[in-house]
């Protein structure tokens, strides 16, 4: 959305195509608009499928420019070798996309634009990411038209918002230390977006759209304590609606927790991942003690905020013991909403990168699934367990006079009623923790139920 409306502000075109059917009419929607670059925002597990599809849009026409950008072509460059593929954007894409569009109208060599890496006949040329965009205000709303036009059964009443870009940490399984090292003497990697900018946005999307329930989306909201504050004096007067936020446990006080409940948050996230305190720290490098969790669910349950909780199983090395002790402290801080994924070793994070070296991959990370809660590629000698264990996560954590019946429960052979019940309590904890209206949640929802199913019949 940021892409569009930064492009759109500069006199070019643009527009969203999203598979509601199958792979070849989508292709044909997008032949049909007469694109000169089809852009694939590209996901490491979804990155199988972009190719596919670019290989039947080049078939239909040649002449079409496939440019893959997003984390995939970020930290794993190699894809622009792929045939289908005649460009990746590494990095943010809104100046690299502007100087391409521009490029193309004034049918000007684009193969040395800064974030891009471009195919030719003599090889690919490579070329640096260029500066962060440092002065976030500068950049246009994103252009929520480009869904809501033609899919309106997006526009529901929780919508997503930035207050900033980036974040410090540096937990082993996620991409951050990679964008940081990409980007390291290129400008600061957390930018945050004035109080005015973002309040104005708000009230905008309010006007245009309808707005019951605001998510900040950032990856922590709260860390700069001072700009919270500053911010959510300014959010009571001026916006006074319902909001979701993103925290870290070893960065909440009882003071801002009293804080965000009086300026009206409703729910809030954080990231538990382990159990066991010392994968946890050692191994994910997450620097959150198990007194931590503890004591901010303890504020949050004071001041009746409800809290989804983010976790995960299947780590290399981890036993079982382990992962049901990431049952335990769940069930212990009565998580509201628990959540919890397969553990996947996306390439070059240093987990991922750890499990590759441990010669623990039963297959290449290329075919890591598109979805963390099916399947895992790691070995390990309670794998069936694990996978089961992360199927009835969210009844262990809700039920747990059901802790023996699960512990025997899991020892069976993967199945079909396992999805099925984890569909349901995944709903349960989405529908909740989201603020989803009954109609929204169905609406919403079917897309990815059918693409749920979709996957369990490929696998």
């Amino acid at each position: 959305m940021y892409i569009s409306s930064w492009l759109k502000s500069n006199g070019h075109e643009c527009e969203i195509f999203i598979k509601l059917g199958s792979d070849e009419s989508l292709a044909k929607d997008v032949i049909r608009y007469s694109p000169q670059v089809t852009a694939f925002p590209c996901l490491t597990g979804s990155h199988n499928w972009c190719l596919s599809l670019a290989k039947i849009l080049k078939e239909k026409n040649p002449k079409l420019i496939t440019l893959f950008g997003g984390p995939h072509p970020t930290f794993y460059p190699g894809i622009i070798n792929e045939p289908e593929v005649d460009a990746i954007c590494r990095g943010e894409g809104e100046y690299a996309m502007l100087d391409l569009a521009d490029s193309i109208d004034r049918k000007e060599n684009f193969s040395i634009i800064a974030n891009l890496c471009v195919k030719g006949v003599d090889g690919v040329t490579r070329n640096e990411v260029r500066p962060l965009i440092s002065d976030l205000d500068k950049m246009p709303f994103p252009d929520r038209q480009l869904y809501y036009r033609k899919y309106p059964f997006l526009n529901i009443s929780r919508k997503a918002f930035l207050t900033s870009r980036g974040c410090p940490y540096k937990c082993s399984f996620c991409f951050n230390h990679i964008l940081q090292k990409t980007y390291q003497g290129k400008g600061a990697h957390f930018r945050r977006r004035t109080v005015k900018n973002v309040t104005e946005e708000i009230n905008e999307v309010r006007r245009k759209y309808g707005l019951r329930t605001v998510y900040f989306q950032d990856d922590t909201f709260i860390l700069d304590k001072d700009y919270v504050m500053a911010f959510l004096e300014v959010y009571k007067k001026e916006v006074n609606l319902p909001f979701i936020c993103l925290i870290r446990a070893d960065s909440t006080d009882e003071r801002l927790t009293a804080a965000i409940k009086e300026a009206r948050c409703v729910k809030v996230y954080f990231g538990v991942e382990s159990g066991d305190e010392e994968l946890r720290n050692n191994l994910l490098q997450k620097n959150v003690t198990d007194e931590m969790i503890i004591r901010t669910a303890g504020w949050l349950k004071k001041y009746q905020i409800g809290f989804r909780t983010y976790n995960m199983i299947g780590l290399p090395g981890e036993t079982l013991e382990q992962a049901l002790k990431t049952v335990d402290l769940n069930a212990r801080i009565k998580t509201d909403y628990p959540w919890c994924s397969i553990y996947q070793p996306y390439p070059e994070t240093e987990l991922g990168t750890y499990a590759l070296k441990q010669g623990i991959l039963e297959s290449s990370q290329d075919k890591i699934s598109p979805s963390f809660f099916k399947n895992s590629i790691l070995r390990s000698p309670w794998k069936k367990e694990l996978l089961n264990l992360q199927k009835l996560f969210f009844y262990a954590v809700k039920f747990p006079r059901l802790k023996n019946i699960i512990r025997k429960a899991i020892t069976f052979s993967p199945n079909f009623l396992f999805d099925l019940l984890f569909l349901c309590g995944n709903a349960y904890a989405y529908a909740g923790s989201e603020r989803l209206r009954l109609n929204e949640f169905f609406l919403f929802g079917f897309y990815n139920l059918k693409n749920f199913f979709t996957r369990v019949k490929n696998d």
